[in-house]
């Protein structure tokens, strides 16, 4: 089992136990077997759930718990009382216009469901005439704020230099090399294998490494990002350090932890916890773009690397225009 289909099957499981501690009627339990992602399912439970307990509360649902919910219920949440919930949400729970785009998104997905299926009487997916709007993440939290500067990625790599630890200090620099030098999402990252580099490469961009990218859970739908020779000999100074380690569980995992298992999408986010006083990996993901579409192939190599569907995401959300505008401006 790769390490996608692990992290899909746990996730599955903790939503059946959410779903089991609520009591969720069958007809809405349905839905989540259409998700896609189980975590994507784990967190539109939460907005689903959040938004029926809050009809109960306020006697829109005539029900005293989720489990005793019917399919004739539903048709008692219209377009008024999904604006009165995120009102609601907004003034009590003080959550962003962002966070309500989002839950906007899931209940949208859940309604589109209703309609669909058979087992529920609701014809009209309400949320398309909800008035209460949030703001896109792409607005709110733009290209500019997402993209750290090279003195914050300079600071991470000091203060990982200070660990003690020599396998967990070198993999630690390592591990960001090969971020910086791909611009691949945590979990790509995590989920590589040894067989998933080739260093050999191809006529066209040299090394690479082959990826199973956001939404993608079949091998025969990996990618090639290819590599910087910075990430290229991270990779290979990696598996130097890899070859003298001892007791290795996940043999074919290409990254390690201590343990000798695979490093995680978790631990990867903790080593940035622990060392990178604000930055993310994602934020590195947005200053690959940028560098990237600052080079000769620009935007469309930016694009192809981060195994975008649409040009209009790579630049809208990830490339920061601004970036080194200071040293453009001074020059002139």
């Amino acid at each position: 089992m790769c390490y996608k289909d692990e992290l899909q099957e746990k996730n599955w499981e903790t939503l059946q136990r959410a779903l089991d501690k609520d009591g969720a009627p069958a007809f809405i339990r349905r839905y989540f077997i259409l998700c896609k992602s189980k975590a994507t399912a784990k967190n539109y439970w939460s907005t689903i759930r959040d938004l029926l307990m809050w009809a109960i509360e306020n006697k829109i649902i005539p029900k005293n718990s989720i489990s005793e919910i019917t399919p004739e219920d539903m048709l008692n949440i219209e377009a008024p009382e999904v604006n009165m919930y995120l009102d609601y949400k907004v003034s009590h729970d003080n959550i962003t216009l962002t966070t309500i785009e989002t839950k906007k998104n899931a209940l949208r997905s859940f309604w589109k469901y209703l309609v669909e299926t058979n087992q529920c009487p609701v014809s009209n997916n309400v949320i398309g005439s909800v008035t209460y709007d949030g703001i896109k993440s792409s607005i709110y939290n733009n290209s500019i704020k997402k993209c750290p500067k090279d003195d914050d990625i300079k600071d991470m790599e000091e203060r990982i230099r200070a660990k003690k630890d020599p396998f967990l200090r070198e993999r630690n620099l390592l591990v960001l090399r090969v971020l910086k030098g791909t611009g691949v999402r945590e979990g790509e990252l995590a989920g590589l294998d040894l067989q998933d580099v080739d260093f050999v490469g191809d006529e066209w961009g040299g090394a690479y490494i082959l990826v199973l990218g956001k939404g993608s859970y079949r091998k025969e739908n990996k990618r090639k990002v290819y590599l910087t020779k910075d990430a290229q000999n991270a990779i290979q100074e990696w598996l130097e350090i890899r070859k003298k380690k001892k007791h290795i569980i996940d043999k074919d995992a290409l990254f390690l932890n201590k343990n000798g298992k695979r490093l995680t999408e978790s631990n990867i986010q903790a080593i940035f916890k622990v060392y990178g006083n604000g930055l993310t990996p994602h934020m590195l993901r947005h200053w690959y773009a940028t560098i990237i579409a600052n080079q000769d192939g620009g935007s469309l190599a930016a694009q192809q690397q981060l195994g975008h569907h649409s040009i209009l995401t790579t630049r809208q959300n990830y490339i920061n225009n601004t970036y080194r505008m200071r040293d453009i401006l001074d020059a002139i």
